[in-house]
Formats: C-alpha cells, structure tokens, sequence
C-alpha cells in the first residue's frame, strides 16, 4: 500500500507530502482545484510518460516520490527479481523530471526503464479514471476481466509457452517454404557465389600481408638503397656503429674492475654490442637477398586486385568476413540440397506445435467459460445493490485463430432496463449505469487480486441519493481488504471515508497553487454539509452530515 506520497514542482503543486492511512480514503474539493493533478503525479510513478510543460517552475526540477508497504505482497518479489531489483520493504520508487523534459525513474535507488516502472507499478496500484470507463468496450476487457476472476495464471504462463514454440515453428516453416517458392534461380545464385568465393582460396591476414609486400616491390630500388646504408652505419664502414660499440666495450671491460657502477656499464654495453651484432647481420642478410621481382610484383598486384573486387562487390570490411559470407552460402546449398526433407520436418513440427497450441488454448478455453456464470451472478448482485433490479448481463463468446491470449475473443453484454436484450455498452449504457457496474466489477475483483492500493476517480458519476449511499457501503466493504482512495463530489460518499482530504486552491503567493488538507472534526463537517448545501446554506445542513456520518460509523 501507498504510505507516503512528496510531491515538488508539478503542475499547480509546489511542496505536497501526505501520509496515507490504511482503509477508505475520501478527496473532495472544487472542479479544478487539484485533485485530478494529485492523480496525475501517482501516475506518473507508475511509469506514465511526461513532459516539462508539467513543471510548476519551469527552472526547477520536479520530483515525485513515493514509499509502498511491501512486506504482505511476496508474489511482488519474482518481479523485483526479474527486473534485477533489489525487493526491500518500504518499496521507494522516485520520478524525477529535468526542466529540459527528460525523465528518471529510479525504485529502491536503482535506475529503471519506464517498463520496469509500469510492470512494477500496475503491481501496485490500480487507477480507475473517468476515462476508463470507454475500456469497457475494448475487445480485450471482457478477456481480462474473466481472467482476473478465474486466477488463471497458470493456465495462461502454459498456453503462452505453447504459444511461443508454435510462432517458433510457424516462422521457421515459412522461411523454408519461401526458399521452397525461390527455386532454382535462387540455387543457381548462391552456387554462383560459392563457386566464386571458394575458387579465391581465401586466407585470413593475407591481404595485409599482400598489401605490406606490395609496398616492398613497388619501392625495391629505394629499399636497396637504404638497406646498403644502414648495413653501412651499422657494421661496414670503419666509422660503423659495431666498430664505436666495440671499442667502448673494451673500455668498460678496464672499468668494470674498479666499481660496481662501472660493472653495471660494461655489461649493459655487452647487451648493446650483442643486440647490435644481431641487428647488423639481419640487416646484411636482408640487403643481400632483398632483390626487385617484376614477377612477383604482377602477381601481388593481381591478387590485391581480385580481394578488392571481391570485399567491394559484396560490401564486406574484411577477408575474414568474406570467408564467412562463402560458409553461409555453402550451409544454404546445403539446406536447398535437403530442402524437400527439411520442409516436410518442419511441416510436421508445426503441425504438433499448433495441436499442442490448441491443446492448451482449449483448457484456457474452459476455465474461462466455467467462470462466466459465477461473474455474471456476482455483478447482477452488486448492480442490484446499486439500484439497477432490472440489469441483466450476457456473453457472447467467439472462436478466434491462435493469438497471444488465446482462441477466445470474449465481450460482455448489458442491459439497464426490463425487457431490453443486453448489448455492447456503447450502443445502450449512460454514465451512471457505467459506473455502477465498473464499481460492481472492480468490487468483485477487489476479492480476487492481491493488489495493495486501489484508486477511484469519480466512479460515482451520474449516480446521487440512495444509491450513492449503496456506492459508499461498497467502497467501504471494499476497503477492508485494500487500501482505497475515492475522488467524488457526493456528500454520501464522503461521508465514508475514514479519511478526508480537502483539495483547494491559494492564491496567497504570488503564483496559484493547489494544496492538500486533512479534514477533521467539524471542517470535515462543514465540508459535507458545503458539499449539499453550498457557501450559503450549509450552516442549517450541518445537524443532518453529523447524523448521516453517525449513522455509517455505527
């Protein structure tokens, strides 16, 4: 459950840091005053997109922070982990917005994905606004619906594996079909390229080397030229470098015996003779073989010229990718050679993931169906609860393909009046017949999932008198099992709560704001009674809000 709730520069909000109490929550207030601003910024920890038009002082930053309780919800804790987050109870989740627009999202301390925040935070607390109420006419509501009744996760987790090895299958038949439908024109061109490729012969490294050697012939003369004199300054002129080394050498040798230092002279003048000794004959060896190869030099050149082509032709970096290129193209020969073989396997694999697919689609089939009586039975109850004796509900269920959800495509009928048949809600519901049955329906989900803060934004539209009061009996039998939060603007609804806030506006500063109170005592009464009465004739109704919240306490 939500415990603690600070939110800084968003909207008309500048400083905001409540504490929220366990059971029914009631927010009351003006139109316009804030509260749907307070609703946008829960929102925005649970992973909603944002902008910096957003920002209350659009040089400042703006920070939304909230703690959870945890600790009773352990089926939270497979998420955390999957997410790679540390599951710690109370569960800090932290929304930061720069004046530039970009976003940071952070739960316990560590950076999220808005993904991870939205997995997380559907988790944990679920908003029901006005908006939502045109979600009821999504093909998919009805589906989840049903499967929110029926905790069939299981079941789903099963078909979904099943699912996924079919598209697996399915995919891998086609691309061998569409190899299939290429036929011979296709064969010809991969053999065309491998016969290319492997007639090149070719080598890794080799056409750096072939490079560094073509820049030896192409520059012999140069390369002769500067061989003679290096041999020359290293070993063959009486000035030569080996002749200099060797006559410090023996002066060191007469040194060495007089000092350590001298020693440790003579013998790194040792080294320097030895390594130049060596040095000096490669250097001999090398001027002495090295010869210009006109040969040669054609040769190097051809074959620099055919890697080339070929690295330009297929738009490959590097040889070792071309080699690459020519065993991918022998391993499709390969499979176009036992092409038939491989498309009648994949065939029949397909063919036992799609029966095995069904198979499981069939059984989430089942479960569905087996909980639609006791879904309509329970939402006939709470809608007469609500005023509506009359309502009737009917299902109309159709098969569809394989899909990710299943083979079911499932929509809920209703109907308000007597001897109406039930229909799609956009063809005959109004708004308040939506919003007693969408209370009907997160009442009877309220006893199915283990979610820990539900959120009601005015689900009380269009409803007042008696059935208003049934609404606040369900909101508070609700919030028994659940912490709950209600915006509303009906006194018999506020009067359920087990706390009240007030959101107003104060135009004391410079710059409007909204700002949150806790109401007790006899503000709350005035409040109520303002809530009936107005400005100017609540005083006279304040007798009657301390009988009706009497009588619901009691």
């Amino acid at each position: 459950m939500l415990r603690h709730l600070e939110v800084q520069n968003y909207a008309l909000i500048d400083q905001l840091d409540l504490h929220l109490a366990e059971g029914l929550t009631v927010i009351t207030g003006e139109t316009g005053a804030g509260k749907s601003i307070l609703l946008g910024a829960i929102s925005l920890l649970l992973g909603q997109r944002a902008d910096s038009k957003s920002l209350y002082d659009d040089q400042k930053k703006c920070v939304i922070e909230g703690t959870f309780s945890v600790a009773a919800y352990p089926h939270l804790k497979e998420i955390f982990q999957q997410e790679d987050i540390d599951f710690e109870d109370p569960c800090l989740i932290r929304r930061e917005i720069n004046p530039q627009g970009k976003s940071r999202s952070f739960i316990n301390d560590t950076p999220v994905t808005l993904e991870s925040m939205k997995r997380i935070g559907q988790e944990l607390v679920d908003i029901h606004s006005q908006q939502d109420n045109g979600w009821m006419g999504h093909p998919e509501f009805a589906l989840e619906l049903v499967d929110d009744f029926t905790q069939n996760q299981s079941l789903k987790s099963s078909y979904e594996k099943a699912y996924k090895a079919y598209q697996i299958a399915f995919s891998h038949q086609e691309q061998l079909a569409q190899k299939a439908r290429q036929g011979n024109q296709a064969i010809d061109f991969l053999n065309f390229q491998w016969e290319e490729l492997d007639k090149a012969q070719l080598v890794i490294g080799e056409y750096e080397q072939l490079s560094e050697q073509l820049q030896k012939l192409q520059n012999s003369e140069q390369i002769l030229e500067k061989l003679a004199q290096l041999a020359n300054h290293l070993s063959l002129s009486e000035s030569a470098a080996i002749e200099q080394i060797g006559q410090a050498r023996q002066l060191s040798q007469s040194l060495s015996k007089w000092g350590q230092s001298f020693e440790q002279w003579n013998q790194r003048i040792q080294s320097l003779w030895i390594e130049l000794k060596d040095l000096s004959a490669e250097v001999e060896g090398e001027a002495e073989s090295f010869q210009s190869d006109p040969i040669e030099l054609e040769k190097c050149q051809k074959r620099l010229d055919l890697l080339h082509r070929l690295l330009q032709k297929y738009q490959i970096k590097d040889i070792e990718s071309l080699i690459q290129l020519r065993d991918q193209v022998e391993e499709e020969l390969a499979q176009h050679e036992n092409l038939d073989q491989a498309l009648l396997d994949a065939n029949q694999a397909l063919q036992l993931a799609e029966n095995f697919a069904q198979e499981k689609a069939l059984e989430l089939h089942q479960n569905r169906v087996n909980s639609l009586d006791a879904i309509e039975k329970t939402l006939l109850q709470s809608l007469q609860q609500l005023g509506m004796p009359n309502a009737s509900l009917a299902w109309d269920i159709q098969a569809t393909k394989l899909s990710k959800s299943g083979q079911d495509k499932i929509q809920l009928l209703f109907s308000a009046n007597k001897g109406l048949a039930p229909k799609p809600f956009k063809q005959i519901a109004s708004g308040g017949e939506l919003s007693r049955l969408m209370l009907s329906i997160k009442h009877l989900l309220a006893q199915k999932r283990a979610l820990p803060t539900l959120i009601l934004d005015e689900i009380d539209t269009g409803v007042s008198g008696e059935i208003a009061i049934k609404m606040g009996q369900m909101l508070t039998q609700m919030s028994q099992n659940h912490q709950l939060i209600a915006i509303t603007h009906l006194p018999q609804i506020a009067v359920t709560g087990q706390t009240h806030w007030f959101v107003y506006k104060n135009h004391e500063g410079e710059k409007t704001v909204s700002s949150i109170k806790t109401l007790l005592g006899e503000e709350r009464i005035d409040e109520i009674a303002k809530m009936i009465g107005g400005q100017s004739g609540y005083v006279d109704l304040k007798e009657n809000v301390r009988k009706l919240m009497s009588s619901h306490q009691s």
